[in-house]
């Protein structure tokens, strides 16, 4: 068993609050004498299971927020409910990936009941992410385009494939389990414990029906399919839509559940390439004469050759390295090579359609360093590495959200990605703002010489900006470059010598895009 994570015995645990020997869980209560409960959440997912209750509760030890997954289960077959469950909870705790939420306990305890004597009450403890279920922002924000759909299915095709290579299966992969993050990345939750639970909003298993890993990769497509369609194809799986809308389907399909209508025909702009393979996974009858997409790396992979068929003129990506997981769960490479390659070649191999900033210099060293003397030696530039960095989106003009779930593509190594900003009347966006960006954050004061930015048309300005602790305003970071990009590459160069931990990237004008204006970062390079 993982270190941190332990089984205490108990008998049947409480029924469902409400109704008599029901355990009583106030605000305020402590469970294992160390997380106390702050307030109950509720579920993004309507119909859970109705004894499991998701508290956000804080960890008085660590003294931060964990979420606490509550488990009533009535009746004399109590512990037929809680032994998976908690189960579940070890196995998910072994198996770690930064996209999936962690588990640091499990344990069955009494609590007092309500008209009753002390009853066993089973319990998780979980990461808390600070973000906004899937489910919530397909109704706030709508579909998400080709390139961002595919980057966040990929990032939870690569997070399943750890959990397959770990013996696990998710089993209730839907939108109400995945979150964004306001740090800007995707979070997988409940790995294995929701499917522990009965669960009567998923349909009997039929006999046709696929295998446990292949019903992920199934429910994965159902993923992309609402990534982007903002409909839930409920034609194709037995997964509950946690209140996404579903999708419109033909009258009889092979599986009984109907026959499934493809993306594009819910959505006028999703690339044909990407349809058939969303199709492929989701409709194996009707794609009979492909290959098979039986694992979630084959499914990654088709997509993101799908979406490169789709935009041939653009700059091919970065090929993958190894990492020394399986090939199925290699991270995407984050462009070291190509940034030693720029710091060889230096400034002056930035030619046609590559525009070097302008250093705002401080006024007091302006003349620092002037004149003959002797040569010192110059400090090579080292490529900064962003993997796992946090970057977040940065709008405090507006509702404080420009596009997060997108946020990782400016930082993946992939060019045929991109973080997008939404879509302004004028290249000023639209006298709204003075600007939107990203923040990142490298943890400590770090040696920063350059800034570049991959962009996905001409015409952006930007600045680099910085400060020692996060801001509310844009105000409140520096100015330290500032440049406009003739071409697809924007560099940006402070001063010599910075050392930041805040830095960030402030778009100031947008370029024009189909009668409107918005601006793309396919990767945010840094070098120190």
């Amino acid at each position: 068993m993982p270190p941190g994570l332990r089984r205490t015995q108990g008998g049947p645990v409480a029924p469902p609050p409400g109704t008599r020997g029901a355990a009583v869980l106030r605000d305020g209560d402590l469970l294992a004498a160390r997380y106390r409960l702050v307030r109950p959440i509720a579920s993004s997912t309507p119909g859970v299971h109705r004894s499991a209750q998701l508290w956000l509760a804080s960890d008085e030890v660590l003294a931060r927020p964990v979420a606490a997954k509550v488990l009533h289960a009535a009746g004399p077959d109590g512990a037929t409910v809680t032994a998976p469950f908690l189960d579940a909870a070890v196995a998910a705790g072994a198996v770690s990936f930064p996209v999936l939420t962690r588990v640091y306990d499990a344990a069955v305890e009494q609590r007092p009941a309500d008209g009753g004597p002390p009853v066993d009450v089973a319990y998780v403890i979980s990461e808390w992410v600070d973000g906004t279920a899937l489910t919530t922002v397909l109704e706030r924000d709508g579909p998400f385009g080709p390139a961002e759909a595919v980057a966040l299915t990929t990032a939870l095709a690569e997070a399943v494939s750890v959990a397959h290579a770990g013996g696990l299966v998710h089993g209730r992969l839907h939108p109400g389990n995945v979150l964004l993050s306001r740090a800007g990345s995707v979070r997988l939750t409940d790995l294995a414990v929701a499917a522990a639970l009965p669960d009567g909003r998923v349909a009997a298993d039929r006999a046709d029906d696929p295998g446990p890993v292949e019903a992920d990769v199934r429910d994965l497509a159902a993923l992309l399919y609402a990534l982007l369609t903002a409909r839930w194809p409920a034609a194709a799986t037995p997964q509950p839509s946690g209140g996404v809308p579903g999708a419109p389907s033909l009258r009889e399909g092979p599986n009984g559940r109907g026959k499934l209508v493809s993306p594009r025909q819910v959505r006028a702009g999703v690339p044909r390439a990407l349809d058939l393979v969303v199709h492929r996974a989701l409709d194996p009858v009707a794609a009979r004469d492909a290959p098979a997409l039986t694992t979630p790396a084959a499914l990654s992979d088709a997509c993101e050759a799908a979406v490169r068929a789709d935009t041939p003129g653009r700059t091919p990506p970065v090929r993958r390295a190894s990492t020394g997981l399986p090939a199925a769960v290699r991270r995407r490479l984050p462009l070291l090579a190509v940034l030693a390659l720029l710091t060889a070649i230096g400034v002056a191999s930035f030619s046609v359609g590559r525009t070097v900033g302008t250093v705002v210099t401080p006024p007091d060293s302006a003349a620092a360093g002037a004149g003959p003397g002797p040569s010192s030696p110059v400090p090579a530039a080292v490529p900064l590495d962003l993997t796992g960095v946090p970057v977040r989106d940065f709008d405090p003009d507006g509702d404080g959200r420009e596009r997060p779930g997108s946020v990782p593509n400016a930082h993946d190594g992939d060019l045929s990605t991109a973080w997008v900003t939404e879509r302004y009347d004028s290249a000023d966006l639209g006298g709204l703002k003075d600007g939107v960006g990203l923040l990142v954050d490298l943890g400590a004061p770090t040696a920063v010489s350059r800034a570049e930015l991959v962009l996905s048309s001409p015409g952006v300005s930007a600045e680099l900006r910085a400060a020692p602790e996060p801001a509310a305003t844009s105000e409140a970071y520096r100015v330290l470059a500032r440049a406009t990009a003739t071409g697809d590459r924007l560099a940006l160069v402070p001063p010599a010598g910075t050392r930041e931990r805040y830095v960030l990237v402030w778009l100031t004008g947008l370029a024009a895009d189909d009668g409107r204006f918005t601006a793309g970062i396919e990767e945010l390079l840094f070098t120190g």
